[in-house]
């Protein structure tokens, strides 16, 4: 899945924060704004460098992969399936837990870059243990390589100008709905791309 962050005006993003646009595997594209201009690195980009680097499948961009939409985000070319909504909902609702995790996680890394102090890896492993049945198994400098590949992006975000932007690839596996949710059924200027895997 394709996702370009796009800056929409001034410094820190001026008024209009940030927008990113998302080309998944269906074929549909998506546009999501987010409003947080008085973060230096826009935190959908935090949770995508933190769910990808933590390898939550399930997160907020997992689910986003596999079809959910969330409150900011609109169609802008190609369609949903018959039961894009419902399978939204399923996906939601069969996620949640992983969902409430990544927001942990991609708090941390992404205060921890806002703050200029490293995250501690003792809360997440303590989240991990509320919202995953698994022993958390990432090594112990993960959340810091995490808020390390932030930071670049974050210089990367800061040198950008008006609609420029960075793009990204999502590549881990999208997972399917299992249990009782399952039912039957370019054209901006982009100045920085390095590294379009995360």
């Amino acid at each position: 899945m394709r996702v370009s962050f796009r800056r929409l005006d001034g410094p820190k993003g001026g008024e209009g924060g940030s927008v990113a646009t998302v080309e998944r595997p269906d074929g549909v594209s998506l546009r999501m704004h987010s409003y947080d201009r008085t973060f230096s690195v826009p935190h959908d980009l935090a949770h995508f460098v933190a769910e990808h680097e933590f390898r939550l499948r399930r997160g907020v961009w997992g689910s986003i992969a596999a079809g959910a939409m969330f409150g900011s985000m609109s169609v802008v070319a190609g369609r949903l399936r018959h039961d894009g909504h419902q399978r939204s909902r399923d996906l939601k609702r069969a996620n949640q837990r992983e969902i409430r995790l990544a927001e942990i996680v991609a708090g941390a890394v992404h205060g921890a870059v806002e703050q200029n102090v490293p995250p501690n890896p003792a809360d997440i492993a303590s989240a991990w243990q509320v919202y995953r049945t698994d022993a958390p198994s990432f090594p112990p400098d993960l959340p810091a390589r995490a808020a390390a590949r932030l930071n670049v992006l974050r210089a990367d975000w800061q040198a950008l100008r008006p609609d420029e932007s960075i793009d990204l690839v999502w590549t881990l596996p999208v997972e399917p709905l299992r249990g009782p949710a399952v039912r039957s059924r370019r054209s901006r200027p982009v100045r920085h791309a390095a590294d379009p895997t995360v």
